[in-house]
């Protein structure tokens, strides 16, 4: 895939990733349960490869909060960009590192979800921990 067609996609995963939550947030229950923010860095990662999907998940729960104020900045996107980050990179990396066959999809996806979450309490973690 060319470079334009990268910053194409990677630009329009950024606005789905901004723009998805509120589907699910006019809904207090079901949005507490499932953030669709995750799932446009996930296709990032997958089609853009590892570096567009790192930087795609750092970048869009941060500007979420600076232009919508939503999640609030520290300690919830702070400690998302670092979760997401961790998303794109891994699927994009590890859907071009397996071979080529539908079970590795869903490898990826397990892995970058594991070491993702992983990631998010070891920030939240240090988080909770500093008097800000």
């Amino acid at each position: 895939m060319n470079r334009i067609r990268k910053i194409v996609l990677a630009g329009l995963m950024m606005a789905l990733g901004i723009v998805l939550p509120f589907v699910t947030g006019q809904i207090p229950q079901i949005g507490s349960m499932l953030c669709p923010m995750h799932i446009p860095v996930l296709l990032c990662g997958f089609f853009c490869g590892a570096p567009w999907g790192l930087g795609v998940g750092f970048i869009a729960p941060i500007l979420r909060s600076f232009v919508l104020g939503m999640p609030v900045m520290f300690p919830t996107a702070f400690c998302m960009a670092f979760e997401l980050a961790a998303y794109g990179f891994v699927a994009g990396w590890l859907y071009k590192t397996l071979p080529k066959k539908k079970l590795n999809v869903y490898v990826a996806l397990l892995c970058a979800m594991t070491i993702g979450r992983m990631l998010w309490g070891s920030v939240m973690f240090v988080c909770m921990g500093l008097d800000v």
